[in-house]
């Protein structure tokens, strides 16, 4: 029988001090999801489990909350085993989700471009036609039947998905799409922008991500289009096309970074805000690391320098009251909902939903679990034949069953925070994560 010789502080809290109020700290329970402030006292008492110094009342309230427990380290553990099987068993029922590669082919050649391609090689120029368009649709509904349960948003991805000569089929897909109920997302350079501007609307395709790598000489460096050595101009020109037509999109900037371009981000940041850019609400822009990643031809790597995870910290220290980076915006949202409407934080059993339902289609026919690995055919989970899907179980399994407990996250405090890192690249970037957390 457990007694109050028992209690002993959870492992699993994340103390945040809180540089707006002296002396106050945030407290964080990895896996209840609880959320109070707290005085710095009690949380010397937590740190050094120091519980007899608490009032009745106090400790009531942290042991309710789940900061004081009577479970074991070995007992923590297995708890935080259960939820997270609970939690992926959750995710993978209740959510999938799926992307379209329109085509492999690409008008810009990026040096840390993962997919490995030879541009004239004739299956990269390969589009989707039509009848393929059909049958994805189809095949979406025989992965999963229950039309509630698939995400209503289709990403269109590449190569580069809106290819001016790509028109007529992504035209075709979108049509269709929206008979069927779905609205579209695009990952795009865009070059060619000024051809979709009638596919741009609230029911067709209502996001899309632009990537942008810093001002225009660093752009254009970085960002080659084949035959137009400014495509920084021409991109800047279309989102202005859209800004200028009205069109209610939401317009995402991504900016890649390395050593080369990191410098030009606050200068980017205020140029969006002179043209204009800014004073639009459905246009934001954000940071992402460029990791330096087996996927990266070694020939290209000596046009990148990459960026330790300290550097990309502080970096973000300097810009975070105008920007957010990527993966980590999520995070600070969850806890910003919390907060707001006074529940739990929201828990994640997994990094993203590659781990529990996400479904990237080919136009070579191939299903891959996620857009970081795809073309990478030992990543491969099936392919469409003969109008039937054949399946690799094996490596479907070892994707959609993936979770913190196949990792030492379990231990971790931050456990169901982060979820466990990106499976793809094949890091959990654990140390950026924590200083992500506690410096936020």
């Amino acid at each position: 029988m457990k007694t109050m010789e028992t209690l002993r502080t959870s492992s699993y809290i994340i103390p945040v001090k809180l540089e707006s109020e002296e002396g106050k700290y945030m407290l964080i329970h990895g896996y209840t999801g609880a959320m109070d402030i707290v005085s710095e006292s009690v949380v010397l008492c937590l740190k050094y489990n120091e519980i007899k110094k608490l009032s009745d009342l106090t400790l009531q309230a942290l042991q309710r909350r789940g900061y004081i427990t009577n479970k074991t380290k070995e007992e923590e553990i297995e708890y935080v085993e259960r939820v997270a099987q609970a939690l992926h068993k959750r995710d993978e029922i209740l959510h999938k989700s799926f992307t379209w590669v329109v085509t492999y082919n690409c008008n810009f050649r990026c040096p840390y471009c993962f997919e490995k391609r030879e541009y004239k090689d004739s299956p990269h120029r390969i589009v989707l036609t039509k009848s393929q368009v059909d049958r994805l649709f189809n095949a979406m509904i025989e992965i999963e039947p229950r039309k509630q349960l698939q995400d209503s948003v289709i990403t269109l991805y590449g190569g580069e998905p809106l290819l001016k000569e790509n028109k007529e089929i992504v035209t075709y897909i979108v049509q269709e799409g929206r008979k069927r109920g779905y609205k579209f997302h695009a990952i795009t350079n865009g070059y060619d922008l000024d051809s979709y501007l009638s596919l741009l609307a609230p029911n067709l395709i209502t996001l899309l991500q632009i990537t942008i790598d810093g001002t225009k000489k660093n752009h254009n460096q970085k960002r080659k289009h084949f035959e137009d050595s400014n495509s920084f101009d021409k991109i800047i020109s279309n989102i202005k096309l859209i800004f200028e037509k009205g069109l209610n999109v939401d317009i995402h900037i991504r900016v890649n970074v390395d050593k080369y371009n990191l410098e030009d981000f606050r200068a980017l940041y205020f140029y969006f805000g002179q043209i204009g850019f800014l004073a639009h609400k459905n246009f934001k822009m954000y940071l992402a690391l460029i990791q330096n990643n087996e996927e990266v031809k070694e020939n290209d790597k000596n046009d990148i320098n990459f960026l330790s995870e300290s550097e990309y910290l502080k970096s973000n220290e300097k810009m975070g009251t105008i920007t957010a980076c990527a993966g980590y915006d999520a995070v600070y949202k969850k806890i910003e909902y919390a907060i707001t409407a006074k529940k739990s934080l929201p828990l994640t059993a997994v990094h993203c939903t590659a781990q529990t339902g996400e479904y990237v289609f080919s136009p070579l026919k191939e299903i891959y679990p996620c857009w970081e690995v795809v073309g990478n055919k030992k990543f491969q989970i099936g392919i469409i034949e003969n109008n039937t899907i054949s399946w690799n179980k094996d490596e479907l399994k070892k994707w959609h069953t993936h979770d913190v407990t196949s990792l030492s996250c379990k231990y971790c405090k931050y456990v169901f925070l982060c979820g466990g890192g990106c499976l793809a690249m094949k890091t959990n970037q654990c140390n950026l994560f924590k200083k992500m957390i506690i410096k936020g």
